[in-house]
């Protein structure tokens, strides 16, 4: 893949579009937005951070999979502000996460069947 991006084949966008696992950002090309790299697993952050604008990593493989990064362009954030507004999005994700985990639990032990077959008591 990387070879076709190279060449001309191919251009990122299409290749992203075509195999990536993530239905977030397959959809827009591979694209993340722009996002302070403490959200990324350390492997993927230490990638994007490292890697020199414009350049396209070799493929790497992280808990989530194998990538492969381009970095466009890097901007200075207030990183205070995105601390806290990523920490509480990350602890409103969390909330929500195990509340559905909680219902479904529930919905599936509703729907539970279970049907004694004989006498356990062998004694009888």
């Amino acid at each position: 893949m990387l070879e076709q991006i190279q060449n001309g084949d191919k251009t990122f966008e299409e290749l992203a579009k075509q195999y990536s696992a993530d239905p977030g950002s397959a959809v827009k090309g591979g694209d993340l937005g722009w996002q302070t790299t403490e959200l990324y697993v350390p492997e993927f952050k230490d990638k994007v951070d490292n890697l020199p604008e414009g350049e396209i990593s070799e493929p790497f493989k992280t808990v989530h999979g194998w990538h492969i990064v381009e970095v466009l362009d890097r901007r200075q954030a207030d990183r205070t502000d995105a601390a806290m507004k990523n920490r509480a999005y990350r602890m409103l994700l969390n909330r929500k996460f195990n509340e559905e985990a909680q219902a479904w639990l529930q919905e599936l032990r509703a729907g539970a069947y279970v049907e004694q077959v004989g006498n356990l008591d062998e004694n009888s």
